[in-house]
This record gives C-alpha cells, sequence and structure tokens, in this order.
C-alpha cells in the first residue's frame, strides 16, 4: 500500500518562505502528516514531515532567449519523470502550492486524479496578478489570496490574510486524513 502524503509545490525565494511558514502550521494543526516536495531547483525545504524532494529546472524563464527553447526536452522528460515517479510511490491526498509556474502542469494532471488543489498567491502581490495565480485561478480546487486589494482580479478567491495566520484556516484546505 502506497503511503499517503500532501504534495507541495513551490518555487525558491519568497515562494520557498512561504511554504515554510505554511508546513509550519499545518503541522501544528494536523501533527504527524506526511509531505513530499516538488521545488525549482536548490530550493528544497529541509523539515522533518518532508519525505522526499524533487527538484525541477523551472518552468519558465521570466527572461525568455531562444536560447531557453532547446532546454524544453529536457525540461519535458524531467517533468514526466517526476510525475511517474510520485504517482508510482505515493498516494497523494492534495496539492497545496504556493506558485511559481511549476505547479501548473502538476496540478492539472493531478486534477486529473480527482485530487484536491489548493493555491496560494504569493503575499507581494498587491496590485498584479502572478502567471501561475492566472492559470491556478481556473484549476484549483481552493484558491486563497493574502491581500484583498486582488480581489479585483479573482473575485471568488478566499482571504486568508498573511500565512502566519493561515494555519488557523488549514482545516478548510480538504485534508483528511
Amino acid at each position: 500500500m502506497k503511503p499517503k502524503v500532501i504534495l507541495l509545490i513551490y518555487g525558491s525565494g519568497g515562494h520557498k518562505a512561504q511554504m515554510e511558514k505554511l508546513l509550519t502550521g499545518i503541522n501544528k494543526e494536523f501533527g504527524n502528516v506526511s509531505f513530499i516536495g516538488i521545488s525549482e531547483s536548490e530550493a528544497s525545504i529541509i523539515h522533518p514531515s518532508i519525505v522526499e524532494t524533487f527538484e525541477q529546472p523551472p518552468f519558465r524563464n521570466k527572461y525568455f532567449s531562444f536560447m531557453n527553447l532547446f532546454s524544453i526536452p529536457r525540461k519535458y522528460y524531467n517533468f514526466i519523470s517526476c510525475f511517474s515517479k510520485i504517482n508510482k510511490n505515493y498516494k497523494v491526498l492534495s496539492v497545496i502550492s504556493t506558485g511559481p509556474g511549476l505547479a501548473i502542469p502538476f496540478s492539472i494532471l493531478f486534477k486529473l486524479k480527482k485530487t484536491k488543489i489548493v493555491f496560494i498567491e504569493t503575499w507581494s502581490r498587491f496590485e498584479t496578478q502572478s502567471y501561475a495565480g492566472k492559470v491556478m485561478y481556473r484549476i484549483a480546487d481552493k484558491f486563497y489570496i493574502q491581500n484583498r486589494s486582488l480581489f479585483k482580479f479573482y473575485p471568488k478567491a478566499i482571504y486568508s490574510g498573511l500565512l502566519w495566520k493561515f494555519w488557523l484556516l488549514s482545516g478548510q484546505l480538504g485534508l483528511t486524513l
């Protein structure tokens, strides 16, 4: 029987910092929960509840150049390989992401498997949407914003406030363990 886990998808910098805060809160609320992570290269979180982390290259380069086109086959291979390993070794109960665009393809595949998807728009957004947020708003079962000003872009979002308070809402994440 495959171990039941919650999949965390996050990037480097602020995405990682937000996921670390959320992870601490979820552990306080639910106790002994196992997680696996998918992160951008060299952005892994070291935490006793994370049993395995899969590092992926960023899917999108903000500073696009035609040289990036040569890396597409490698990124596709890494993505399929990672999804296959997770699918083979774990039963994913829920996917939680703080961004970046790396969350989109994984969320689509797990959504096809009837897995609940939770997306948390980054706390650094006040007046614009993130690329991942624009897409994940249509995919996610629960879509959270941390700044009220984002309601103009995401009218059906759930306002959570900043992540240090977010763990109080973790019962709403659809995490039935």
